[in-house]
Order: structure tokens, then sequence, then C-alpha cells
């Protein structure tokens, strides 16, 4: 089983940009691509500023996170959540055919991720 974040304004597509991002769902998927959501963590309005809150915030509140599913990141968010061990997909979409999809295909999205640095790093 897999704890996966979503940036996502509704729940249903994943549509919000990282650092924007007011809240992120918290799904758990496992490898047959079922899931269910555990919790929605919110970003704290005092940590915003100008409608966008600093990214170490954010990664602090995703580091028990395996993933992140995001509409967009920025490269310095992108490397401080992979120094916490946690993977940024920049996808949108349905919520749940990506947490399916995710699922299903964890094992190998980890594996290339891992082998393939993030660039800038």
């Amino acid at each position: 089983m897999a704890k996966v974040a979503v940036a996502s304004t509704d729940g249903v597509s994943i549509n919000e940009h990282f650092g924007r991002a007011k809240e992120f769902w918290i799904y758990e998927v496992n490898e047959q691509g079922t899931y269910h959501l555990l919790e929605r963590r919110e970003v704290l309005p005092a940590i915003q500023t100008d409608h966008k809150h600093t990214a170490g915030y954010a990664v602090e509140l995703l580091a028990d996170i395996e993933a992140v599913l995001i509409a967009r990141i920025g490269p310095q968010a992108e490397v401080e959540l992979l120094a916490k061990g946690v993977f940024a997909l920049e996808i949108t979409g349905p919520v749940d055919k990506a947490l399916v999809s995710y699922g299903k295909r964890g094992k190998y999205i980890r594996s290339k991720l891992v082998r393939s640095p993030v660039e800038g790093s």
C-alpha cells in the first residue's frame, strides 16, 4: 500500500499547482489499483501569502507520502520533496483514473524515478 497525495480543488480532478494548493487529498492506494481517502490536509492560511505558500511547509506536510500528483510543480519544490523521499508527478485529469493507474504501475514508476535524477539537483 502506498500513501499518495493529490492536489485538487474539488477532489474530482487533479488541477492544482503545488505552490498554490490550499489542501492535499491523501489516499491509500494498493497494487491492484483500489484506493480510499484517508484525510484532507489543509495548508494553513497563515502560511499562505498572495495565494501562494512556502514550498517548505507543504513539503513537511507531505513528508510521510510516497508520491504527490499535481498539475504543476516548480523545480525547487520538486527537489525538496525528493530529498524527503516523495516523488512529484505532474499529471492532470480525473483523480480516480490517476490513482488506479498509480496503484497498478507504482512500482514501475518508482523504479524509473529512482534511476533518473531530478534535473538541476
